[in-house]
């Protein structure tokens, strides 16, 4: 690994949409170059649109995993578990499991099962860099009957 004594910086150019010129910074190590950058974050939450009343809101409804029968070979679709059709992040989805939650919830893609996917337990967070939420589905790990099973959700 080479330290930063040994590494060239080097200067690129990009241009915007609107034509104008911007340098671009990289940085040469060794064998290769890498882009330098810094992330700008959002101004505010994600928008979307409620399917009830077609009005674009601010919000990040919880999901609530045993508002549907359960059905062990079915995943659902995390914008359906809250009322909405998709969600599209610029880096991907910030997941929290509801504290009070009494099972287990698996995630992952249309093929999550109860035994196959990433589970998550009560309190536990995870950050998927999948940018639609209509790609991400979760199954509770056992027949949700009587029990509570909620996820929290941020898009980045």
């Amino acid at each position: 690994m080479s330290s930063r004594a040994d590494s060239e910086k080097s200067q690129i150019h990009g241009t915007t949409g609107s034509g104008n010129v911007l340098p671009v910074t990289a940085i040469t190590q060794e064998q290769s170059t890498s882009l330098l950058f810094t992330r700008q974050g959002r101004e505010n939450f994600a928008t979307t649109v409620d399917p009830s009343d077609g009005q674009v809101k601010v919000t990040h409804p919880r999901m609530v995993l045993t508002s549907f029968t359960y059905n062990a070979t079915k995943p659902k679709q995390l914008p359906l578990l809250c009322g909405l059709t998709d969600v599209v992040a610029q880096t991907g989805f910030l997941l929290t499991a509801d504290f009070s939650n009494t099972i287990n919830i698996m995630i992952g893609g249309p093929n999550v099962s109860a035994t196959n996917g990433m589970p998550m337990v009560a309190g536990q967070s995870m950050f998927l860099d999948i940018v639609r939420l209509s790609k991400i589905y979760a199954i509770s790990q056992v027949d949700h009957t009587g029990e509570t099973a909620n996820l929290f959700w941020l898009d980045m």
